[in-house]
């Protein structure tokens, strides 16, 4: 049924769509024929980032309308997704297909991973190569990143960081000379007003927190959303909050006295390129989302990470992100350096990681026909 189609593209959140958009336009740009596939594990705001973008919605949506925002739901949406996997592959709608793409560390990534090689399609794995020194921190996305380095037969590593983290597993390794995030974030600053060369004239600081190891652990989060909470008496703060941060927020008391606090403004997630025009406009970001910290690592924006440990070295390195292993003063510490001050905002780097995977694609594919070729008898 799909042996028309170069490729199927398996998308399954928010951060997974933002990252592979530019790769689709970049597709469509060459000529490379796709199937785009939703996995259902989230499904908000997906209409509005396919607007930005000015991609059609998928082709194909394996768990509509559905929103994993707990860890209940999350077993549910794997069950319903294993189900129409299953579907699918004995139906053949997914034979024929030259590649699997999947992307980064999420449940999604590992389940359409092995639904791919079940159903005798080569995986090829963007964000490939990222590892924390730890095991099981974060988790799960750590172990997946490793099973999936096992499965995939084309690994697209951001630098070489990623590619000596891959040493030794099967397949190929693409150097893609950076993220497809910056991509993505080409893409929006051109959709922004242009000539600005200084950030954070909006006066306030932005918030975000939705990982499991904050939300998890109710003293974790006590801690974190009181130092936000400190933080916005220095300045406001706009709390962007997450489908899961809110259900906890509400589950635990917190979104009530948030809703009290008047130097915070509690805010939806919004289409990507709104959302970089807000990075822009803020002095800092507290974050624990690693497409964050990229972002704010490519903008020059100041960043202090809610995390204790990290896999990517993005702005860690002498740049402009900095850790707060979780420690309530140095959060204080950092919200003092940065509540007054302006920042300039960097020139991106030229590389186009979306161009580098296309052009790997289209080559494997020449290849790919020039054995075919080679191998017909031509008697």
């Amino acid at each position: 049924m799909t042996a028309d189609v170069d490729a199927l593209v398996l998308v399954g959140t928010k951060a997974q769509y933002i990252k592979t958009a530019p790769l689709l336009l970049e597709f469509r740009r060459v000529g490379l024929r796709y199937r785009l596939i939703y996995t259902g594990q989230h499904s908000e705001t997906f209409a509005e980032l396919e607007q930005a973008f000015g991609l059609p919605t998928a082709d194909d949506n394996m768990v509509p309308d559905n929103e994993a925002d707990s860890a209940g739901g999350i077993v549910q949406w794997a069950i319903a997704f294993c189900i129409a996997a299953f579907q699918r592959i004995r139906k053949s709608e997914w034979r024929g297909a030259r590649w699997g793409v999947v992307h980064g560390d999420t449940a999604s990534t590992l389940l359409t991973a092995v639904a791919l090689r079940i159903a005798g399609v080569p995986v090829v794995h963007v964000e490939a190569g990222l590892r924390s020194p730890q095991l099981l921190n974060p988790f799960p996305e750590e172990i997946i990143r490793r099973l999936v380095s096992r499965i995939a037969v084309m690994h697209c590593a951001p630098d070489v960081r990623a590619i000596a983290n891959l040493s030794g597993v099967g397949g190929s390794l693409l150097d893609t000379r950076g993220n497809t995030m910056l991509d993505a974030l080409r893409f929006a600053l051109e959709k922004q007003a242009e000539g600005r060369d200084t950030g954070g004239d909006g006066g306030y600081a932005i918030a975000t927190m939705h990982r499991s190891e904050n939300l998890a652990s109710r003293a974790t989060m006590d801690s974190l959303l009181d130092a936000i909470v400190a933080a916005s008496k220095a300045l406001p703060v706009w709390f962007v909050l997450h489908p899961v941060t809110r259900r906890k927020l509400a589950k635990t008391g917190w979104l009530e006295r948030l809703e009290r606090e008047p130097g915070i403004r509690l805010t939806p997630r919004s289409d990507y390129v709104t959302f970089v025009g807000t990075m822009l406009r803020s002095r800092f970001l507290l974050t624990d989302g690693g497409s964050n910290q990229e972002e704010a690592a490519l903008l020059g924006l100041p960043t202090l990470l809610l995390r204790s440990a990290t896999e990517r070295r993005d702005g860690l390195d002498g740049g402009c992100v900095e850790m707060s292993g979780l420690d309530p003063d140095v959060i204080a510490r950092f919200v003092e350096r940065h509540r007054d001050g302006a920042w300039r905002i960097r020139a991106l780097p030229p590389e186009r990681p979306s161009a580098v995977i296309a052009a790997a694609l289209l080559g494997s594919q020449a290849s790919a026909a020039r054995t075919s070729a080679s191998s017909v008898d031509p008697a």
